[in-house]
């Protein structure tokens, strides 16, 4: 691996640092990982979008006059936490509302959705859309849905120059899914790409294939074949392949208007993207089809995979004249929109103007939370743990801290072996976890260890915060719910442990019900498939009046099995949901994690 970098661990920090020096009407928020605006106009809607990094110049790039207000940057290729996206709307609220534009990927739509309940509950007006342009993976209903790519800079674009035009925050909406539901995009890929953090490609392909219908973070698509240059019009091919398939889906007839945009993932030269420019229009012109706008480059990219996406957006006089109004962001400028000293000028005269006439009141809904936490926080300062680890029939809260430091022990040594387990996923869940895992260490000091479950809640703010991706409002609600069925508990028994495990499941059945509408269940190939079962299995062991450990040991066969048993599902949801069929033969990443970890505990219990 060769990059520009100093540590896997600083990339994305010193990359948002870099961005803000480079344009200095933008700020990089650091202890959060949101690049804002530095003067929010508080007489506009707010829109706020992000994700995991690696796909720059999105969504960074597009912060600006006339498209987003705030970017909520992830790790590479992980979502940023349900923390992150609560502060940045914290820091962008206005009067007229905050829209969040959000893909439609599993850890986005949890952490933003968690994070926008939080927002409303102190009474900042706040809404969301889901973009769903991707239409690579054929009937692609699996989890939360088709894939945001590409198609979603152009509702940046659109929805930004609504929001500039002073409209309200329905409206804004309105406009935003008007978009989604116009705008289709298909991505094809020639190589892999390179996470830092892992530091070889994420999948292997040979010299001579292509992926046809590649994710924006390297998941697989339709299928994968054989590149063939013989006839001499492969780009032409391609493109008239491509067109049909967006054509058919967005139902495009001849006499139609669109928008389109040629997006570069990072590791194919400008000059073969203004070839696949030519090819594709050359396509679309023989339907019949007009042209409003062509847009070439690299908007949202996968790092340095070669490979390109193809996105239409069937736009009327509205979006044309959304799409044609003056943007000026790093990444995007057109239209004669103001430069970055004028703005700047503009919003500080605006600010004094202000200043004169109103004076700042805090929220009653924030102020009354912030004095109930803090409130609570005094109540339940209690860090030290009491008491001398133990283990017998029962588990006291001194031991059971001690076997969820060795839990994280676990996972953090298994970091590099769980990212290699994510085949049909992004190939980042043992580092999602891992991070959370080591920031609850590096807390560890801080964690509130009076009674069993008062730790475990504990423990679950920073896993929420930490663990990338769909991992921190998944571990972070087991832990939580975990945490609360067994609050003022000094010590456990086999029974409390089985109900602390159920609850751990229900936490995470709840989280995807509330963010999709579906909690997950056996069978679907998620983390479900090893946690459940070792619930029940701990379970039957205490109603039949096992001991503690053979409960134990029951627990983790259990969870190995359902692991085992992924490996011939088809996975319907959670990080393989969009590849179907194509996930067969692979276990699930989080079940296999659970498998490794329960056991590795039960043989630490064992011998402790």
């Amino acid at each position: 691996m060769k990059k520009i970098m100093n540590t896997p661990e600083t990339f994305v920090y010193d990359m948002c640092h870099g961005l803000a020096k480079a344009h200095p009407e933008l700020e990089f928020v650091e202890k959060f990982k949101i690049v804002k605006k530095k003067d929010i106009n508080d007489e506009k809607v707010s829109l706020i979008s992000g994700g995991g990094s690696g796909h720059e110049p999105a969504h960074a790039g597009f912060v600006g006059k006339g498209m987003l207000d705030c970017a909520v940057c992830g790790d590479v290729f992980a979502s940023p936490s349900q923390v992150q996206v609560y502060n940045a709307i914290k820091a962008c609220a206005t009067d007229k509302g905050v829209l969040l534009i959000i893909k439609n990927y599993s850890g986005d739509c949890m952490n933003f959705n968690n994070a926008m309940s939080d927002a409303q509950e102190d009474g900042i007006k706040v809404d969301a859309v889901y973009v769903n342009d991707d239409i690579a993976v054929k009937d692609s209903l699996y989890t939360v849905g088709r894939r945001g790519v590409a198609g979603t800079v152009l509702v940046h674009k659109c929805a930004g120059a609504a929001a500039e035009q002073g409209k309200e925050l329905e409206e804004v909406k309105a406009v935003a899914n008007k978009v989604i539901e116009n705008v289709r995009s298909f991505g094809f890929a020639f190589t892999s790409c390179t996470v830092p953090a892992a530091g070889h490609p994420t999948f292997e392909i040979g010299d001579d294939e292509m992926e046809f219908g590649v994710g924006i973070h390297g998941e697989p698509g339709r299928f994968r074949e054989k590149i063939d240059y013989s006839k001499g019009s492969f780009s032409d091919d391609l493109a008239r392949r491509i067109v049909t398939d967006i054509e058919e889906d967005l139902k495009v007839k001849s006499g139609d208007e669109i928008v389109l945009l040629i997006n570069g993932f990072g590791g194919s030269p400008l000059q073969e993207l203004y070839i696949l420019n030519n090819s594709t229009t050359k396509a679309l012109e023989a339907d019949g089809i007009k042209i409003h706008r062509t847009i070439v480059g690299n908007f949202m990219t996968s790092i340095d995979m070669a490979g390109a996406s193809i996105s239409v957006l069937k736009v009327d006089d509205e979006l044309k004249k959304l799409i044609d109004y003056p943007v000026s962001a790093p990444a995007l400028t057109w239209g004669g929109a103001m430069n970055a000293q004028a703005e700047a000028a503009v919003e500080a005269m605006n600010a004094i103007a202000k200043a004169l006439n109103i004076t700042p009141v805090a929220a009653p809904a924030a102020a009354k939370k912030a004095k109930k936490a803090a409130a609570a926080e005094e109540e339940n300062a209690v860090y030290e743990v009491e008491g001398t680890p133990a283990i017998g029939e029962t588990i006291n809260t001194a031991a059971f801290v001690k076997i969820v430091e060795k839990m994280a022990d676990v996972i953090i040594e298994n970091e590099v072996p769980f990212c290699e387990a994510d085949k049909m996923g992004d190939g980042d869940f043992g580092m999602s976890i891992a991070k959370g895992f080591k920031q609850l260490k590096a807390d560890w000091a801080t964690r509130k260890k009076g009674d069993i479950g008062q730790f475990l809640v504990s423990c679950s703010e920073i896993i929420k915060e930490y663990c990338g991706g769909a991992s921190g409002p998944i571990w972070g609600s087991a832990f939580k719910y975990a945490g609360k069925a067994m609050l003022g508990k000094k010590e456990i028994n086999l029974t409390d442990l089985a109900f602390l495990f159920m609850e751990a499941n229900r936490g995470v059945y709840e989280t995807g019900k509330k963010s999709f509408g579906k909690g997950a269940d056996i069978g679907d190939k998620t983390l479900v498939d090893a946690l459940k079962p070792c619930a029940l299995a701990l379970t039957k062991a205490a109603e039949e009046g096992k001991k503690l450990q053979q409960g134990i040991d029951l627990g983790a066969k259990a969870a190995h099995d359902g692991a085992e048993a992924t490996k011939s599902h088809v996975a319907t949801l959670g990080r393989a949901g969009t590849v179907g069929e194509r996930s067969i033969g692979y276990p699930d990443a989080g079940a296999h994690g659970l498998d490794v970890i329960f056991n590795e505990l039960a043989v630490f219990i064992k011998n402790f």
